[in-house]
């Protein structure tokens, strides 16, 4: 069961404001040494506490690591950074990175005349760490050409070891199409999915849809353009922050285990 919490943007704001002003022992922030381009997401190797990653909009990841600021990864030739809501715009670890090295980039493609799909591609770091392979490959693509805000694109391993991905509704305002509330389309929605070693994927048993009545991969619709999730490393709980109309922002909660699985 879903609980939907909004607010006026300058009340939202305060309350984070508030968040972020409150003590809390153990915790201290530290800069990261730039310079940096428009960085949108900020994350790092599991179980690695020397290395900080920077996905910046415009295709290149930055790696921090020892003090210094080196390139982990540029894509920039596939990147589609048009806009304010285009570009590079996350990044997952597989659980085994460790051994594997695999991780997962989510960007809008530049290819043309196919511009601006939702890309997710599995990449390979080299054996140090601290570089990427140029190559990539395809796991998922959204269609998303009709209007170049609300892409969505985050993504995250749950901790059901699957890999979740946030689409948004295929832009413009007030969801002409109605994709969000469609279940036959894969915009403005929650996916799950289990990445292929190399590409493609498969559908994880309990998706909603896995036996008909909608594509497999949808885990929640009616999203509008979630451009950031995560699971409360806690209580397991899924928040959702999505993006609002005019005035009025959202953040959804679903308690685990259910995990809103098929909620709208």
């Amino acid at each position: 069961m879903w609980t939907v919490r909004s607010a006026p943007l300058a009340l939202l704001t305060t309350v984070l404001l508030l968040a972020v002003a409150a003590p809390a022992a153990a915790f201290e922030l530290q800069p990261l040494p730039g310079p940096f381009g428009v960085p949108v997401f900020v994350t790092g190797p599991p179980g690695d506490p020397d290395r900080v990653m920077v996905v910046q909009r415009d295709g290149t990841i930055r790696l921090i690591k020892g003090g210094a600021n080196t390139l982990f990864l540029d894509i920039t030739a596939a990147v589609d950074d048009g806009g304010g809501e285009e570009g590079l715009l996350s990044m997952a670890f597989a659980p085994d990175y460790a051994t594997s090295r695999r991780f997962y980039v989510a960007y809008t493609v530049a290819s043309v005349p196919a511009g601006n799909d939702l890309v997710v591609e599995e990449r390979i770091a080299a054996a140090s760490g601290d570089t990427a392979t140029a190559e990539g490959n395809q796991i998922i693509r959204v269609e998303h050409r009709a209007a170049a805000n609300h892409n969505g694109g985050q993504l995250q391993f749950g901790p059901d070891g699957n890999l979740w991905i946030s689409t948004g509704d295929g832009g413009s305002g007030y969801d002409p199409p109605g994709n969000a509330q469609n279940p036959e389309v894969l915009n403005g929605k929650l996916l799950r999915i289990t990445p292929t070693p190399g590409g493609g994927y498969t559908i994880p048993p309990g998706n909603p849809y896995s036996g008909g009545g909608g594509q497999p991969e949808i885990w929640a619709l009616g999203l509008r353009n979630p451009w950031r999730f995560s699971f409360d490393r806690v209580t397991g709980d899924l928040l959702i922050g999505d993006v609002g109309q005019d005035t009025v922002e959202e953040v959804d909660r679903a308690a685990a285990p259910d995990l809103g699985c098929g909620d709208n």
